[in-house]
């Protein structure tokens, strides 16, 4: 069921990188946050309806993560994005279980084995090939504005990894549904004084249906769909084990394009797509069973 579920997440993600380029072309990288999160906050609230308020052991950690989330890591990402390519942002983004294995082994969560370490390598060299097939490494060094915005990425990468990390107790202490809905509400809270004035209003008053559809799909799939789904996944093995699939998302990407604008699926695109596949599972078996995975509750079951 977790595979399952990583699977459909990472289809997810690699979907919202051409979603959110699109609708970059409409709204400001701050206005489509903003109105991202804030979708997202009202479609929470009804799962949340029946769940306790936070404690207030845990409204302090939830509203940092949440202000992590909702201000600085979808505005560097979003930012970025606008300056770069999508292939750039999933090329960086390739590095998050890098970055979360770091934090996670800070916090004496995990350790290192021979299999992570190599599945690792092989996923992100997979990601590599995938990418050089399709082009999308011609970056000019001369390009600074290119060359800010994966900077930019970047950093969106490193929030990512601190927001997974640091999660990780909330979803296990108060459920996947819980962690996530309160901590994007409060970071949502949080950023509304300051984003609202900051607004261009006619860029919303002017935007079609389909840049609507892509708000939309950002609020529902990336930000509660996602989200829970890591959430969840985190709550019941270590969090490199999750990170670590989000190696197949170049390889989606690339899969959608073709399907949506014919790219053409070259040998370099195979042998990556076999080489992500190859580390997701040599690094699935640097993992031993996770005791906390048994008998805990689903996504309907949290309390």
């Amino acid at each position: 069921m977790i595979y399952f579920l990583l699977i459909v997440n990472a289809v997810v993600s690699a979907v919202t990188y051409i979603v959110a380029k699109w609708a970059l072309f409409k709204l400001a990288p701050l206005e489509l946050a903003l109105a991202r999160f804030t979708l997202a906050s009202i479609c929470y609230l009804p799962l949340l309806a029946r769940r306790p308020l936070p404690t207030r052991r845990d409204l302090p950690g939830l509203c940092a993560l949440g202000l992590l989330v909702v201000t600085v890591f979808q505005l560097s990402f979003l930012t970025g994005l606008s300056r770069s390519t999508s292939g750039h942002a999933v090329l960086l983004f390739a590095l998050t279980p890098v970055f979360v294995f770091l934090l996670a082994r800070l916090r004496r969560d995990e350790r290192v084995t021979a299999n992570k370490a190599v599945g690792m390598g092989l996923a992100f060299i997979g990601v590599l090939a995938v990418l050089f097939s399709r082009g999308m490494l011609s970056l000019s060094a001369s390009d600074r504005r290119v060359l800010g915005g994966d900077l930019l990425i970047l950093v969106s990468v490193l929030c990512w990894a601190v927001f997974v990390v640091f999660g990780k107790p909330y979803a296990e202490r108060l459920g996947a549904v819980s962690a996530t809905g309160w901590s994007t509400i409060a970071g949502t809270v949080i950023f509304l004084p300051v984003g609202l004035p900051l607004c261009d209003w006619t860029h919303f008053r002017e935007l079609p249906w389909p840049g609507w559809a892509a708000v939309a799909y950002m609020a529902i799939g990336a930000s509660i769909v996602s989200f829970l789904i890591n959430y969840w996944a985190i709550a019941r093995v270590e969090a490199s084990r999750v990170a670590v699939w989000m190696n197949l998302q170049p390889v989606l990407t690339a899969l959608l394009s073709w399907a949506i604008y014919g790219e053409r699926l070259t040998p370099a695109f195979l042998l990556g797509g076999v080489l992500v596949m190859a580390g997701v599972t040599v690094m699935q078996r640097g993992f031993a069973p996770a005791p906390r995975g048994e008998g805990r509750p689903g996504l309907a079951d949290e309390h």
